[in-house]
């Protein structure tokens, strides 16, 4: 019940301070304009990721089920927050995002204590342990993780909707391990980001309190659940690693997709684009409130998949081999997006006639 009460009370807090900070946003030059890039057509204030921030912490800071949280994740999430609100503000370099992030992942490694040691019997063969690997692979899969999610932010309500959907997963695998110290952080953190989507995600109530996450929020958050991927799945009693593909499935599949095409066309893959999911589905016809609909229900699907798998007792190389099957097929309706889009175009001109 406490953690219900906490979680509620997270997302009150965290949707007043969205309301509260909509007066300052212009002051701390926390406002997003329109331009080439971008679908809106008025300013919108970038305090979302500052709300859902303050409200966990204020909400946390009165709950005694956290008292045995590692203050690593605590800190270091400031930390992204903080780099987060300065490049909202002033704008910054993705070199300085990159290293921000870099900086984040070695936290969590070296006094956190959260490593990636091994992958599991994805294999058949047996538990794969990463041993000296350990550290660097941890690195790359938290940036991974975290910039997946920042990738993400550019429609309403998609980022904050696959962030609720992993922080529900991992708020169920705390539970089903006896963990009451992350199931009541993840319920928390949870709760703020719902507070957060009630001016975020696309519905005819929001009016004009239509607000943005931000790298404030997008980069706190993907850490978190980069954190709680080892956390939960790297122990003695824990979550195959294997689940979290499913749980983190649209994050990785258009992560992976986008990069491996940016590499191919010789481009920067630090570097932005409109190739993402949901620009090509933007760009096949759906809303915007469809587009995201999808998304979010697609990832809540894949984790449902990867989660019942694991409680009826299939094994992690099944999980594994069907999770690369889906890979495969989401590479080969993906990768071109211009054949997509050719062949989509046909087929509307074959209707008309």
């Amino acid at each position: 019940m406490n953690v219900i009460l906490h979680a509620s009370l997270a997302c009150l807090l965290s949707a007043l301070m969205v309301i509260a900070l909509r007066a300052p946003a212009a002051r701390l030059r926390l406002i997003d304009q329109p331009d080439g890039r971008k679908r809106h057509g008025e300013s919108v204030p970038v305090t979302g990721g500052l709300a859902i921030l303050l409200g966990f912490f204020v909400a946390i800071a009165i709950s005694t089920a956290t008292a045995g949280v590692n203050h690593v994740l605590l800190l270091v999430m400031v930390a992204l927050g903080v780099v987060g609100l300065y490049d909202d503000s002033h704008g910054g370099s993705a070199r300085a995002k990159l290293a921000a992030q870099v900086a984040a992942a070695l936290a969590m490694t070296l006094w956190g204590n959260q490593l990636l040691l091994s992958l599991g019997d994805i294999l058949a063969i047996g538990r794969i342990e990463l041993r000296a690997w350990s550290i660097p692979i941890t690195v790359f899969a938290t940036v991974a993780v975290v910039n997946g999610i920042n990738m993400l932010d550019g429609l309403d309500g998609l980022a904050g909707g696959i962030v609720a959907v992993m922080l529900a997963y991992f708020a169920v695998f705390a539970w089903l391990l006896g963990d009451l110290t992350a199931l009541t952080l993840l319920a928390v953190l949870l709760g703020a980001v719902v507070g957060f989507l009630f001016f975020n995600a696309p519905h005819p109530w929001r009016g004009r309190l239509r607000t943005f996450m931000g790298d404030t929020g997008s980069l706190a958050l993907g850490f978190v659940v980069a954190w709680f991927t080892l956390e939960l799945s790297q122990h003695q009693r824990a979550v195959p690693p294997v689940v979290m593909l499913w749980v983190a499935g649209v994050v990785l599949l258009d992560l992976f997709t986008v990069t491996l095409r940016r590499l191919l066309r010789g481009r920067n893959p630090l570097l932005g684009d409109r190739g993402h999911i949901h620009h090509l589905l933007l760009r096949r016809g759906l809303s915007a409130g469809v587009t995201a609909a999808m998304l979010v229900g697609a990832n809540a699907l894949l984790g449902a998949i990867g989660t019942a798998g694991w409680l009826i007792g299939i094994s992690e190389a099944w999980l594994f081999a069907g999770f690369l099957t889906v890979g495969i097929a989401y590479l080969a309706v993906f990768l071109h997006p211009a054949r997509l889009m050719h062949v989509t175009g046909r087929r509307r001109m074959a209707r008309r006639r």
